[in-house]
């Protein structure tokens, strides 16, 4: 009988959190929806990347103490899946959608970050650059809000198409609401360029111009009233952070040999030369 009521608890627990990581999840399903543990996604099985993720961050999570471990692996409930090689040789990283960082509450969770339905194609300035400073920001609100609702994907005009048939997006987007102490939300929208400079300040926007480039209805299940109000808003919230996470090593680590992030102009592609400069680039595109 304990055991029996044991699992009920788990099953319940389990339950909460997941219609919590999807209570403010976007109105729309375009394509096939993918419920995990801690994060739903409404996958382009035809472009094969998200339409868009959701989840909700606590602040346990956003400090937790689960390394990352790489594992990236094709999905399983998806046909003609993207599985970890369809990136291989294109200059674009793997880029999460949920990130690893957010995903450290436990060995599982961790490895279902690494599902290629979670990942989409980034140049590396982007991934490794203004996109992972909001990451980190996000965290940082978590920590200070308790929670947010989080959801990003990808443009909808596609900028290129790798070998195997994945769509490169021409941009990303992320949208991050909070319920406590007051209902306020923030949106940002990113070039997928390879260069994109500046501060998180100049790419930020209000969710309802997010929602007019996307055509897509975001926190809809806010009240009307509260929904019309801090949709038409930009605020721009205390840029906080949370504690430092163990990341894989990167050329800003001395003696960290990777990639280099510029394209060569002759291909368009990512240049296939590796470098130790803490810039990331190779001594051509220095």
């Amino acid at each position: 009988m304990r055991c029996l009521m044991t699992a009920f608890v788990m099953l319940w627990a389990w339950a909460a959190l997941a219609q919590e990581d999807g209570l403010y999840a976007p109105h729309s399903a375009l394509g096939l929806r993918l419920e995990n543990a801690s994060y739903v996604v409404d996958f382009d099985e035809r472009g094969g990347v998200a339409h868009w993720v959701h989840y909700a961050l606590t602040a346990q999570e956003a400090t937790g103490s689960i390394p990352r471990k790489d594992a990236f692996r094709g999905d399983s409930r998806v046909s003609g899946r993207p599985d970890e090689k369809s990136y291989a040789g294109s200059g674009y990283d793997r880029g999460h959608l949920k990130p690893a960082a957010d995903s450290r509450s436990s060995a599982d969770e961790m490895r279902n970050s690494f599902l290629m339905t979670n990942m989409a194609p980034q140049t590396p300035n982007l991934n490794r650059g203004i996109w992972k400073k909001l990451e980190e920001s996000v965290r940082g609100w978590a920590v200070t809000y308790g929670t947010v609702h989080v959801s990003c994907g990808p443009g909808l005009e596609t900028y290129d198409v790798l070998a195997s048939g994945v769509r490169v997006p021409d941009m990303f987007w992320k949208a991050v609401l909070r319920t406590a102490p007051d209902t306020s939300c923030v949106a940002f929208v990113f070039p997928n360029a390879e260069k994109v400079p500046g501060e998180l300040g100049g790419y930020q926007m209000s969710v309802d111009a997010l929602e007019e480039i996307l055509g897509m209805d975001l926190f809809s299940a806010l009240p009307d009233g509260t929904e019309a109000s801090v949709e038409s808003e930009v605020v721009v919230w205390p840029a906080v952070r949370a504690a430092p996470v163990q990341s894989a090593p990167s050329a800003s680590k001395p003696g960290a040999k990777v990639q280099c992030m510029g394209m060569a102009k002759s291909t368009g592609r990512r240049c296939q030369k590796t470098t130790t400069d803490p810039s990331g680039y190779c001594h051509l595109h220095r």
